[in-house]
Formats: C-alpha cells, structure tokens, sequence
C-alpha cells in the first residue's frame, strides 16, 4: 500500500513539474483511441454493395454470379432477395465477402435483386425470367434454319385455324414469329405501277400473328397451331425465329361477308418523355419509371425504336421501356438527387388507314366463344367495365332482338351518337364512362369506353384503343378509339368521338364524320395500348403511380421504393418530330 501510494504521488508530481511527460501522456491516450476505433470499424460491416450481376435473365436452375463488397465472409444471417422474395439454403453455391454464387429457384418472380446482412440492403438490381418476359437473349446459332414440310390447307378464312408442320420451329415460341402477308395500300400499288421497271426482290409486305390477339394456339419443334391473323391476305406464310427465316409457303386468306381495303400509309417519328427532377430520400432510394412501347396490329404494321436516352434498364418488359433513377452515382441508369433527368424515346411508327364494306346479312354469328379473343374481350377489365346493371338494363332497348354482332355493333355506335353530346376537353381525374348515362354527355374517354363496355356486355369482342391523334398541325393529342371483331372477317375500326363530332382538323376533310368512323379509319390513329396493361411491380413494397386518361392504359407508370420521400415528374404529350 505505501509502495502504491509513492508511485502515485511520484507520478503525479513529475506530470505537474515536467511538461514533455504530460505531452506523452497525451499522445499515448490519443493512440490508445486510435487503435480502439481501428479494431471496432474493422469489426462493423458496412452495407453490402453488388458491383455486378452475371446475368440479368435467367431461367429457374440456372447459377448466377454476384459480384460486390461487403457482403461478409460467411453468410450466417445474411440473404439474397429477389422481387421481395429471400432465397432459401438450398440456393447458395458459395458465399464470400466479394461474390455470391446462387442457383435461381423456382416460380422466381421478376423484381428488383439485394444482398441483405445485418448492416442493411445493398444497391438494387434487376433479374428477369426469362419465361416470363420478352428479353432479348445470346441465341443459339447451332441449329438449323426453320423448315416447312407443309400446311394444312390452302385456303382458309381469317380467324381459322392454320396447322404448320416442319421442323426446327423450337421447343418454346417465346419470341418466334408466324408471319402472313398483308395487301398493299392504293398509295403503295399506284407507286408500284409507276416504278414497274425496276422492282424489288421481294415486294410483298408481311405482318405476324398476335400475341395480344391470342393468335397462337399451339407451339412445338415439329408443329404450330396459329390463327390466320388480322390484317392477313392471299399471299405467303413463313416461320422467323432466332436461326432465321423458313421458306415461303402459299395460301389464300379470304374475308366472309366483306373486304377490308387500306388506302394509305404514313409514317411518324414519335418522340414520348419524362421529366424527373427533385428526388429526396436516402442514398439508396430507386425510382422505376416505365415508358410505354408502341404496340403493332394489321392497321399499324411496325413501330421501330430509333433512339433513347439514356439506356433502359430493360428494353421491353411488359410492353414498357423500364428506366430506374439512383439517389447515388453508382452503376447504370444513375443520376444525382439534385439533376433534372429527362427519359426519352424515339419511335417510327407506320400507321395506315382501314376502309372495309361489310354485308351484314352475311355476318358470321358466333358459334365457338371459347377461343381466348372472346374470352378477354367480353369481359371487364381494369378501365372497361362489362355486364354491370347500369349496361344490361338499358342494352336490350338499344340492340332490340339483333343477334348479328355487326348490327348491334351499329345500333350501339349509331345510339351514342345520337344520345350523348361530345366534350371536346377531357375530364379530370379517374372518372367513369358510366356518368355518361346520368350527364349524357362525356369526353373522348368516355365516348370510348362507353362505346367498348356496351359491346362487351353484348358479347361482341371489343378491344379499347389507346393512343394519340395527329392534327394537320402536327400536334398530337391523346385520343382513345374502338375495334370490334367479326368472325371470318377480323377487327372493325370505330371513333365514337369523331363520330359525334369532336373537334379535330384531319390531314383531309371528312364529309360526314358520323358514317365515316364507323368500320374505316384514317391513318392519323397512332396506337400505343389496344387492351389493359397489368405491369408487374418491380419493388414488392414500392409505391406505384397510375396515370388515368392518357396515350397507354397500363396500371404503372412510376414506382418509388419506401425511403424515397418525395420527387417532381412530368410526362410530356407525345411529341410529333416528323411525318413520312
């Protein structure tokens, strides 16, 4: 105890007396806590950072590589994520603090990928089935080009069944297509005629069966079952997958009861954007943003993408361009909280006009409504309601005793006409056809979907047309329109809303407005959505944005993960920069 108490009373007079002893007893406090902060940072792990992904599509089975840091030396608690789902055990290979090898399990979803441990989750990325969605893919160049050994008739009507046998048609359709060809507008044969002398190797035009329409029936290495599509004439019928082009097989298409003719062709470079600006959340926030694509039918034969900016993350997923923002400069697509980002695409889109002559007599009534396209297209939907009592009460005083789906198709259009007033400024809001009915009057969506759900409701197929109508000014308007199917024929165009007259000043004068839009259109109809679009969610918890009234019908448009707090966007009107 006195030996104690000497070394501390010595101590403590040499600190006071001698100045250098308290300068080394402050620097050894001083590294003492250096070395303490040292050995408990280097035992924190710090948010887990994915650097890389070997393969943004796969299939379930398939081993991907996840490249990083952060992710811990063993995974103990620690999970891969993907579309709100945690893998189990069994999907690990291995696990390392700068890689992670995972076998995807099945019924994987699409959605965003995280490492999660217990410092928090890493920077997103996205995986993809590749059953689920059309992805561009490395293609196999090993086979052999499709072929053709012979179809299972000559000559069928539109609608009917068309049996192609052969070989190397593959296993899957995914993106494989049947194709048919289309007649040539007026323009296009009077061109034709006057450049006779110096014609082309191969002057048909050809337009493929629909996925939206349900065209194929049947799919496999040796035998396709399909539809003869919309659109189709007398001509020629060849496979396309990703080996190439089959041989050209003849076959005559014919129309029961009519003709369906196109007069012209024009063509416009489409410029669709979004405005992103003001983003607020932390550093690991996502925004998703889905452009949507310009959809292809037998008026609107191609829709080609020629620029955008910046790169999408996903070309085409569910019939949109999907572009996601990061709060941080890390990876693709990614832009600082305080920039204005603009995303945009370019499209060329070839529209032509439609004139048919139908003889109604001689209408085909249905008598098989178990096919897919009926099935979709007289039910409701997301924005088309059907068979509600507001609709069948007042039906039956509309189409009288007309089982002749042309007829009622008529009776209906000819009735909105005649009953309900146009307003040429659309409502606000989400608001529903059906105020039609109290109000009589109603805006270009309304007159549309009003137009739709009555002739679902009386079990004719109708497909709601959404997109933008282009003024001799080349100002393009958001504009929402009707086809209707007739079996053995195909789609029947309808503009209720030009029909009753909205305002709107055409490349050319239309007489009689009323007669003209029903069953023709012209070629001033640009379509981006001919039926609902249920987009899948990206983020399992992500806030979604819905846009009512606009060029799509698709139920996202923006999706914003939980710690994103705010941000500012505008979707601008598409904008015409040409016309061809």
């Amino acid at each position: 105890m006195k030996f104690n108490f000497k070394f501390k009373h010595d101590f403590s007079y040499l600190i006071r007396k001698y100045a250098i002893i308290r300068v080394l007893c402050l620097a050894t406090v001083c590294a003492l806590i250096i070395v303490s902060t040292t050995f408990i940072s280097s035992t924190v792990h710090e948010k887990p950072v994915i650097l890389s992904v070997s393969q943004q599509v796969g299939t379930p089975g398939d081993t991907i590589t996840i490249r990083g840091k952060f992710f811990s030396q063993q995974k103990d608690s620690s999970y891969v994520e993907i579309a709100g789902n945690r893998l189990t055990t069994s999907s690990y290979v291995s696990w390392n603090d700068d890689e992670i090898v995972i076998t995807i399990p099945a019924n994987t979803q699409d959605g965003l990928l995280y490492v999660v441990s217990s410092a928090g989750r890493s920077n997103p990325d996205f995986f993809c089935n590749r059953d689920l969605i059309p992805v561009s893919v490395p293609q196999n160049t090993v086979n052999t080009k499709p072929f053709i050994t012979s179809l299972s008739a000559e000559t069928l009507y539109v609608g009917d069944v068309l049996t192609i046998s052969g070989k190397n048609f593959g296993s899957k359709k995914t993106q494989s297509q049947v194709y048919f060809s289309t007649k040539k507008t007026q323009q296009q044969l009077t061109e034709s005629s006057l450049n006779a002398g110096n014609p082309m190797e191969d002057a048909t035009e050809y337009i493929c069966a629909s996925d939206i329409d349900f065209d194929y029936e049947y799919w496999s290495e040796t035998e396709i079952r399909v539809f003869v599509p919309d659109g189709a004439f007398t001509g020629y019928v060849y496979v396309e997958n990703e080996n190439g082009k089959s041989s050209k097989h003849p076959l005559n298409v014919l129309q029961r009861a009519g003709q369906k003719n196109y007069e012209t062709k024009n063509s416009y470079l489409i410029q669709i954007a979004a405005d992103v600006s003001d983003i607020r959340g932390t550093k690991d926030s996502v925004l998703t943003y889905r452009l949507p694509l310009p959809q292809t039918n037998g008026d609107q034969i191609s829709a080609e993408l020629t620029e955008t900016n910046p790169k999408p993350l996903l070309d085409n997923y569910d019939n949109t361009s999907v572009f996601q923002i990061l709060m941080d400069k890390t990876g693709k697509n990614t832009y600082a909280a305080s920039e204005k980002t603009r995303l945009s695409q370019n499209h060329v889109i070839t529209v032509r006009s439609v004139q048919t002559w139908i003889d109604v007599d001689y209408v085909t009534i249905p008598k098989d409504r178990t096919r897919m396209l009926y099935k979709t297209y007289t039910r409701a939907d997301k924005v088309v309601p059907a068979d509600v009592p507001e609709l069948t009460a007042i039906l039956p005083s509309i189409i009288y005793q007309s089982i002749n789906p042309y007829r009622q198709a008529k009776l209906i259009y000819e009735y909105m006409i005649a009953n309900y007033k146009i307003q040429n400024k659309l409502r606000k809001g989400d608001t529903s056809c059906l105020d039609m009915l109290k109000s009589k009057k109603g805006d270009a969506y309304d007159f549309a979907v009003l137009y739709c759900a009555l002739l679902r409701t009386a079990g004719v197929p109708a497909k709601l047309m959404s997109g933008i109508l282009i003024d001799k000014d080349k100002q393009a308007h958001p504009h929402w329109w009707v086809n209707f199917y007739l079996d053995s024929f195909g789609w029947v165009p309808a503009d209720p809303a030009l029909g009753a007259g909205l305002e709107y000043k055409g490349f050319q004068t239309i007489a009689n407005p009323a007669k003209y839009y029903f069953g023709n259109m012209d070629a001033q109809h640009i379509m981006f959505s001919q039926c609902w679009n249920n987009v899948k969610k990206a983020i399992s918890n992500g806030k979604t944005v819905y846009i009512p009234k606009t060029y799509a019908t698709q139920s996202i448009w923006e999706e914003a993960s939980e710690d994103v707090t705010s941000y500012s966007s505008l979707w601008n009107v598409p904008a015409v920069l040409g016309v061809y």
